[in-house]
């Protein structure tokens, strides 16, 4: 489970297995939302989310393709929840209780995390480093010699404060400005 808290509110995140979208929960979500309209099958799941604000409590099910990892698959900013589902990112208005956008990202493998960045939100994909702007519009991506992830015990992806630093599946070492631009490779 994901816990994400800030002076407005307190988010927890967690897959729901057990969800269908084609059968009723019998209370069991406030609200639940398919934004693209994903039909019932074994390739999507729902995130069960719980929000707790100073004068209420609800629940939601966010429908999408969960393949992402649980300790980074959304970002709290004031009153804006933005979750990331594989290739799906939604952003959800806590306080209003309602989605804002949702957008499909264009790349060639699933994403695992999601951070804010000052620029806007960093997204760490198998294939391909993606920034976006708050509006969750292309900034820019990076794709390296291999997948972003390590078969020698490194760290694939590290988000610095000045740096995003990978290795790719062939120990290849990239380190990126916050523009996507290279600043240091090294093919080993």
């Amino acid at each position: 489970m994901t816990r994400l808290e800030n002076g407005n509110c307190i988010i927890e995140i967690a897959l729901d297995d057990t969800y269908c979208t084609d059968r009723e929960f019998n209370g069991k979500y406030d609200i639940v939302i398919n934004p693209l309209g994903h039909p019932q099958n074994e390739y999507y799941r729902a995130y069960a989310i719980h929000v707790i604000l100073k004068d209420r409590k609800y629940s939601v099910a966010l429908i999408g393709d969960c393949n992402c990892w649980d300790d980074h698959c959304g970002v709290i900013d004031g009153d804006i929840l933005t979750l990331l589902q594989g290739w799906e990112i939604t952003q959800f208005d806590v306080a209003a209780a309602h989605v804002i956008r949702s957008v499909t990202l264009d790349t060639m493998a699933p994403n695992f995390e999601i951070h804010k960045a000052n620029t806007g939100y960093l997204i760490y994909g198998e294939t391909e480093i993606t920034m976006l702007n708050d509006e969750l519009e292309l900034l820019w991506s990076f794709s390296g010699s291999d997948i972003f992830v390590s078969n020698s015990g490194k760290k694939p992806f590290e988000m610095k404060e000045d740096r995003i630093c990978l290795y790719d599946f062939m120990d290849h070492y990239y380190e990126l400005d916050f523009q996507g631009n290279v600043v240091c490779h090294d093919d080993r």
